[in-house]
């Protein structure tokens, strides 16, 4: 190699590895948050059936129901 292509990756390779370590990190932390939203949206859709049922139940009661 030459002295110019040498220098050439020892000014670039420094922002390379950061911008590969960068890109995995970003990447890693975006799959455990998308792991907790869907645990948090799992819960809420739980929650919603619940709250249908009851009102669909009420619903009923009150003679609305066909």
């Amino acid at each position: 190699m030459d002295a110019e292509t040498v220098k050439y990756f020892l000014t670039q390779g420094p922002f390379a590895i950061l911008f590969v370590w960068l890109l995995i990190y970003v990447m890693r932390t975006n799959k455990e948050r998308e792991g907790r939203l869907h645990d948090l949206l799992d819960k809420f859709s739980e929650k919603y059936d619940v709250v249908i049922d009851e009102l669909r139940e009420i619903k009923n009661r009150m003679g609305g129901g066909q």
